[in-house]
This record gives C-alpha cells, sequence and structure tokens, in this order.
C-alpha cells in the first residue's frame, strides 16, 4: 500500500512538529509571541510581593452582579450569588458591588477553588451578631474593593455560634483563603470578639483607609500581611498584626501603620522586612518582634512607647529613621522571646524561661528553642535555611568571628535614636552574638542606674563589637558599660564618670583646633559615654566636654578607655569596655588588615535576610550572613521559577523545556526506529 511506503516519512514530519511546538509553546516570547498570563500570577509580576490585580482597584463594573442590603433582606441583579437566610452567597467567580445595610447577617464567598472574586463595597454596613460579618469559604482569592469617597463598617457580635467557632472564624472578616483589600475608601472593623482580620492565608493591603478596633489581634494571618499605599490603623486587646506561621512574613513597602496594642504592636512567627512607609505605635509588650529575622532598609518608625523596641533572632538596618522609647532593649538580637514579666525569657542575658503559649487560634505553635540560647531548628521549605557549604561566611568575606552566628545587629545606614529614662537592667543595643557597625547615625541615651549598659554584645558567647563607619553617641551606666572590640577599624572612646552627669547635659568631642567631631544634648543622666566617628585617628588630641567639665585625651588605641569610673561586674574593679577590648595595632588604621577587616554595605552580594532576587527599588542591604536562601512560598520572582540554562544562541530556556525537548527527540528517534522496522515488513 501507498500509505506503508511513506509512513516513516510521516511519522517523522508529526514528530518533528511536536518538537517545535512544544518549544514555541515553552518559549514563545523568546521569539516574539505574545504570551497571555494570569494577571495575578506573582511569577509575572514586576513586584514579588504584589500582583497586577492586588494593585487594581478600579476595575469595570459594567458587567458585575448588583447586591443590594435592606436591613433584613436582600435584593441580587446578576449570576453567581443568592441569598440564603438573610446572608448572601458568592457561588461563583466575577465581579459584584454591594451597598446598603444589613442588620444582622454576613456576606460568605463560596466558589470554586481556582475562583477569583472582585467585590466592591460602596457604603456598606453590615452586623453579625454570630460569625464572620464577610467570609471567603473557598475561592482562589478574593479582592475586597472599598469604592472611592465611601465610607464601610461591618461590626461582629461578643460571640460566635458553634458552627463558626468549628471553622475557626476568630475575625470580622475571615478568610479560608488569599485575601486582597484596596481602592480608595474607609473600612470600619468593629472586632468585639477576637480579631479583627483573620486570613488563613495571605492577607494583602494596597489602599484605602482602614480602622480597626478589636479585643485580641488587630490583624491575624498564617502567611504574610504586605502594605502598600494604605493607611492602617488598630487599637488591639493582644498584637496589632500578627503573622503566626513559622515561615510566614510582615513586609511592609509605602503606606502608614498606626498602632495601639497591649501585647506586641507587630509580632512575626518568620520575618518582618520593612522597605518603606511609616509606623507609629505605643505596645504593651514589644514593638516589633519576629522570632526570625528583621530588616529594616527604609520608613520611618516612631516606638512611642514599648517593652523591647525591636528584637529577634537578627537585625539589620541599612536605611530609615528609627526611635524608640522602650522600658528594656532598644534592639535585642537573641534566639528566643523576651517579654514583660519575664514570661519568655531567653535572650538579653536572662536565663532561659517558661516556653512561649500554644496559639488560642489552633493554629501552627511557636518554635521551641532547642536550648537555652540555641534558635528555632531551621524550617525545610522557606525562611532561613542552613549555610551550604558553597555560600559559607568565609566565602561572604565574612570574619572568622561572625561566621556561624546565630544572633547579630547589623547597622549600615539610617538614624537609630533610643531613649530610655526608667529602665533598670537594660540595654541600648543587645546582642546574644555580634553587634556590627559599618555606617548610619546612632544615639542612646540610658538612665544612670542599675546595670543599663548602651551596648552589649554576647562577649561571654565569643561574640564581639565592631565598628568599621558610621556615628556613635552611647550613653548609659558605667557599672557594665562596654565599649567597642579592639580590632575594629574606625576609632572609639569610652568614658566613664564616676560622679555622673545630669539628664540634659550637652556631651561634646572636639579635635585639637576646637572643631566639634560629635554633639548631643542627652536627655538621661549618664557615667558611661561610647563616642564613634568616621573623624577620630589614632595618634591624635580630642577634648571631651559634659557639661561644666573637659577632659583632653589622646587616642593611643583603636578602642580607648578614659575616666575615673569602674566596672564592678563579678565583683571586681575592671574597667569592662577595656576588658573586652582585643590588643591591636596603633599602626594599622586603614583597616587593611585581613583579621580586622570588616564587611561594607552591599559586600556579599546578596539580598538582606532570607529574601533573594531583585529587591524593590531602593530596598537593598547588607546581607546578614545565612542569609542566602529558599525564599517563602509565594515571593518568587519569574527567574526563581525555573533554573534557567543560557542556550548556545544566547536564547535562555527553563529546565523543563529542556526536559520536554529531549522527550520529543527520544520518541522521534523511537518512532524513526518503528517505521524503519514497519517497512521492511
Amino acid at each position: 500500500m501507498s500509505t506503508s511506503r511513506y509512513f516513516d516519512r510521516i511519522c517523522a514530519i508529526v514528530l518533528i512538529a511536536a518538537l517545535i511546538v512544544t518549544v514555541l509553546f515553552m518559549n514563545g516570547q523568546a521569539i516574539g509571541i505574545e504570551l497571555v498570563v494570569d494577571a495575578d500570577s506573582e511569577a509575572h509580576s514586576d513586584n514579588e510581593y504584589f500582583t497586577e490585580n492586588d494593585l487594581l482597584s478600579d476595575w469595570d463594573t459594567s458587567s458585575a452582579t448588583y447586591i443590594t442590603l435592606e436591613g433584613d433582606t436582600v435584593s441580587i441583579k446578576g449570576n453567581n450569588a443568592y441569598e440564603y437566610d438573610g446572608n448572601v452567597v458568592i457561588s461563583g467567580s466575577g465581579k459584584f458591588v454591594i451597598t446598603g445595610t444589613l442588620d444582622d447577617g454576613y456576606i460568605t464567598v463560596d466558589a470554586n477553588a481556582n475562583s477569583k472574586v472582585w467585590i466592591l463595597l460602596q457604603n456598606v454596613d453590615i452586623t453579625c451578631s454570630d460569625n464572620a460579618c464577610l467570609r471567603v469559604d473557598e475561592a482562589d482569592k478574593v479582592f475586597l474593593t472599598l469604592a472611592g469617597g465611601t465610607e464601610n463598617t461591618l461590626t461582629g457580635g461578643e460571640e460566635l455560634s458553634q458552627e463558626a467557632l468549628d471553622d475557626g472564624t476568630y475575625g470580622v472578616i475571615f478568610a479560608h483563603d488569599d485575601l486582597t483589600i484596596n481602592g480608595s475608601g474607609s473600612l470600619q472593623i468593629n472586632a468585639e470578639y477576637k480579631h479583627g482580620i483573620k486570613a488563613n492565608d495571605d492577607l494583602v493591603i494596597t489602599g484605602g483607609t482602614i480602622t480597626i478596633d478589636a479585643v485580641a489581634d488587630g490583624i491575624h494571618v498564617n502567611d504574610s500581611f504586605r502594605l502598600r499605599d494604605a493607611s492602617v490603623s488598630i487599637t488591639a486587646g493582644d498584637d496589632g498584626i500578627l503573622t503566626e506561621n513559622q515561615e510566614s512574613f510582615f513586609y511592609l513597602e509605602s503606606g502608614e501603620i498606626t498602632l495601639n496594642a497591649e501585647g506586641d504592636g507587630i509580632h512575626s512567627n518568620g520575618n518582618v522586612i520593612i522597605a518603606g512607609g511609616s509606623i507609629a505605635m505605643d505596645a504593651g509588650d514589644d514593638g516589633i518582634h519576629a522570632e526570625g529575622d528583621i530588616e529594616i532598609e527604609d520608613g520611618v518608625i516612631a516606638l512611642n512607647s514599648c517593652y523591647e523596641g525591636i528584637e529577634g533572632a537578627t537585625i539589620t538596618v541599612s536605611g530609615g529613621e528609627i526611635t524608640i522609647y522602650p522600658t528594656d532593649d532598644g534592639f535585642n538580637a537573641s534566639s528566643g522571646s523576651t517579654s514583660e514579666g519575664g514570661m519568655f525569657q531567653n535572650g538579653g542575658g536572662n536565663p532561659a524561661g517558661t516556653p512561649p503559649a500554644m496559639p488560642e487560634d489552633g493554629g501552627t505553635p511557636p518554635v521551641m528553642p532547642d536550648g537555652a540560647g540555641t534558635p528555632p531548628a531551621m524550617p525545610e521549605e522557606g525562611g532561613m535555611p542552613a549555610q551550604t557549604e558553597e555560600n559559607t561566611d568565609a566565602q561572604n568575606g565574612l570574619p572568622e568571628s561572625q561566621q556561624d552566628a546565630e544572633n547579630f545587629i547589623r547597622i549600615s545606614g539610617g538614624t537609630i535614636t533610643i531613649i530610655n529614662e526608667n529602665g533598670n537592667d537594660a540595654d541600648g543595643l543587645d546582642s546574644n552574638g555580634d553587634i556590627l557597625i559599618t555606617g548610619g547615625d546612632i544615639r542612646i541615651s540610658l538612665a544612670d542606674n542599675g546595670t543599663n549598659s548602651a551596648l552589649d554584645a554576647g562577649v561571654e558567647s565569643g561574640g564581639v563589637a565592631q565598628i568599621s563607619g558610621g556615628t556613635v553617641i552611647a550613653c548609659g551606666s558605667s557599672s557594665m558599660a562596654e565599649s567597642f572590640d579592639g580590632i575594629s577599624t574606625q576609632c572609639s572612646i569610652l568614658y566613664n564618670i564616676s560622679s555622673g552627669v545630669e539628664a540634659g547635659t550637652c556631651l561634646k568631642l572636639e579635635d585639637e583646633e576646637g572643631n566639634e567631631i560629635l554633639s548631643w544634648e542627652v536627655p538621661c543622666g549618664f557615667s558611661s559615654a561610647v563616642l564613634s566617628s568616621p573623624e577620630m585617628q589614632t595618634g591624635e588630641t580630642y577634648t571631651i566636654i559634659a557639661g561644666g567639665s573637659e577632659e583632653t585625651i589622646t587616642l593611643s588605641e583603636m578602642s580607648a578607655s578614659f575616666g575615673d569610673a569602674q566596672s564592678t561586674m563579678f565583683s571586681g574593679n575592671m574597667n569592662w569596655g577595656g576588658m573586652q577590648r582585643r590588643e591591636s595595632s596603633t599602626e594599622d588604621t586603614s583597616g587593611e588588615s585581613e583579621s580586622s577587616q570588616m564587611p561594607g554595605p552591599g559586600q556579599s552580594g546578596e539580598r538582606p535576610g532570607f529574601m533573594q532576587g531583585e529587591a524593590p527599588e531602593g530596598a537593598q542591604g547588607e546581607a546578614p550572613e545565612g542569609a542566602q536562601g529558599e525564599v517563602p512560598e509565594g515571593m518568587q520572582t519569574e527567574a526563581q521559577e525555573g533554573v534557567q540554562t543560557e542556550s548556545t544562541s544566547g536564547v535562555s530556556y527553563d529546565a523543563d523545556v529542556w526536559v520536554l525537548m529531549l522527550l520529543s527527540s527520544l520518541a522521534l528517534a523511537a518512532g524513526l526506529i518503528f517505521a524503519r522496522k514497519y517497512k521492511r515488513r
């Protein structure tokens, strides 16, 4: 038959066509074919935290379903929504415009798992006595838009139904799936039972003015909280904003957050990243607390009252303006939690104490430390993975003292002011590991009482305090005063005064010609001051002026101690700052010594903290040790979605394309072999 005569050629043509279609389908963009993608796909967004749909608040309502709330009845015009027992059920994907008042009921989204639902609130007032006012039972993602010029109110009851409790509702807005709030209108949330907003996955806010008054947490999410271009004001009986899972994170890019919380202002069992925006708060416990890492790249942070200011396993500051008024430590880098009353003391020099309480919402419990001062076990996915041999601290240029560090404070930029007028046994910068300063402007004032120490590195566990840039005036008590390490590459002075200095005294450092190098009217009385500036050099003479007293000194080493006060630490008369200093050379002041070289800002070339990929503009900073690893789920950029291989033609193909091409080639070869055998028969 003629068909069998050309069978091998037909097979070859079909398989070659299949191979070509595969390549075009997977890499059509490389040759100019337009790719249709999901506008809500993070892999195809210009921003690694926000999708196009997250930012789209002015969407078309011409084909929307209109829902009118009329007290105890509901009117619906359109598809994929119906009234049930006085409540509104949205049963499918689409766009929905809601207006009016619902006296006692709720709106629920119960659609398919792949459904995207847009809801526009226009002067909506919903009260629900025993459930969430707005709940998402199932959807891929829900976009709640606040119409411009409108005021919307959601009010929950004091008790929930057993059905709602069994479902873990716990919020006036409750979502099992991802939820985005945007728009330019306002939303008032009154939570008389538990939380204002409870989201089991991601909560993204990219617009609107949102006010929350909650008896428990203002916002409580499992996976991530992300804010941009919105104003959020929270009054909370517990934490202001909490992210619960170990792999979770808090991210602020822009906008405003105002918090008044009886617990922590911001608490994450994962990580905190602040790349911009502003935060103002009063907190009954910590201002900003993370079980993982805290990165501050920009923004204005005012912690007007709190127990500890900023606490995390690691704290990295590369920019921004930070002002803290704590009653305990300003910064605390530790592997456990500390709280007022000492309930969770496992850092800052405190002994290991009572373990963290289990979460009442039935969520992921806090990770227990492996031991006193030991950080939690690393997560298998996301978060901060263990260092690999290919990405060691030594290869990243970190000095030996920083390798394998579990806790550290790194400051490479920004302005930091810490003022503690009433603390006792408090520190300005407190690290269970290293304190590393390469830039920035730092001012610390602690009351001259107890064992208040402006700087407290983990000397007892091998930690160091090193400085290679920036300016520092750090004042506190002389009883346990610490200075910078002698192997620093920038000069510093520890000045201890037995008589003490009154609050409001102007502290100055002048050079031999009388030029002012450092000056500050110190808010609290002090008996110890640490001074450092890039202008200070060994072999030069300086004058320290504290009120009416003056002392002229000559720097003979990188870290020098002066004054008449001595530490009584360990019941001995010793200068604690002097004891910490390591032997240094007065000849090497350039920082060229390999043992004393400190990494400059961004020296490792990696994004700070646990994130990889391209950082938001202006957000790059110095990468902490051990920080290069996996990215939390949902944060990958397009380049991270697939390992790329460079072809000889200069076009990049994803790894899965090469696999498909290989399989197609094998199929082609098999087809040709089959055709030849078939032809012979």
